[in-house]
């Protein structure tokens, strides 16, 4: 099997079982050790994925590893110890402030765009609630940087099921940015959630009034006309 079909189960099936049986079989290089090494924590299976991140010298990872485990002293160890400026180190630096309350740093437009709703979305998914809710109450320092994150948080909270907060985010969302066409998708989904598919519908409109190609409100208004 090539990279690509291996990375094609990883990230559109998200089969990380076979991912990982597929990686096992072939851990014979430092780039197959590392693949696996990102199975496994995609697969919350922390405690193997970190020994292999550390042999890595991935301690970003490793950090990340500990967090999870509910082992944030660890983490903030591994991370304040390297002084490296890579974007996933400096939001996992920002990160653990602001998950206790506490402002340490203030991450960049991009790291938000390409780390806060993974990061909610593991923190919701392992029951580690106050650290979500201190990360979440923390959202109007991260609006100023980049305000999409009012539409990345009600996506996390309309896929966990909060709805009345997913709701509360995509309106809030819709102030900044209403000519996003994936924001009103996002409060389609939200409108049938709560069954109300009229106004679900008139949201796939609005973002087909912005963009007529756009194929995900396509796609989502056929299946629910």
């Amino acid at each position: 099997m090539n990279r690509f079909e291996l990375l094609k189960i990883i990230f559109e099936k998200k089969d990380y079982t076979l991912a990982e049986q597929l990686c096992m079989a072939n851990a014979n290089s430092n780039d197959s050790i590392k693949t696996l090494a990102k199975v496994l924590f995609f697969n919350r299976k922390y405690e193997r994925a970190e020994i292999l991140f550390k042999k890595l010298h991935m301690f970003t990872e490793y950090g990340y590893c500990r967090l999870y485990q509910g082992d944030k002293k660890t983490a903030d160890k591994i991370w304040f110890a390297q002084k490296d400026n890579s974007p996933l180190l400096m939001w996992a630096k920002a990160l653990s402030g602001y998950i206790e309350k506490e402002q340490r740093r203030e991450p960049t437009f991009f790291q938000i765009r390409n780390f806060y709703e993974t990061d909610l979305d593991t923190l919701l998914t392992l029951k580690m609630h106050t650290y979500a809710e201190n990360l979440i109450n923390s959202i109007q320092y991260f609006a100023d940087i980049n305000p999409e994150v009012y539409k990345f948080t009600a996506r996390v909270l309309l896929n966990h099921g909060y709805l009345a907060l997913a709701e509360k985010f995509i309106n809030t969302a819709k102030d900044y940015f209403y000519e996003d066409t994936e924001l009103h998708v996002i409060d389609a989904e939200i409108r049938m959630a709560l069954h109300e598919k009229s106004a679900a519908i008139k949201s796939l409109q609005n973002a087909l009034d912005i963009s007529p190609a756009y194929y995900p409100a396509k796609k989502l208004l056929a299946n629910i006309k």
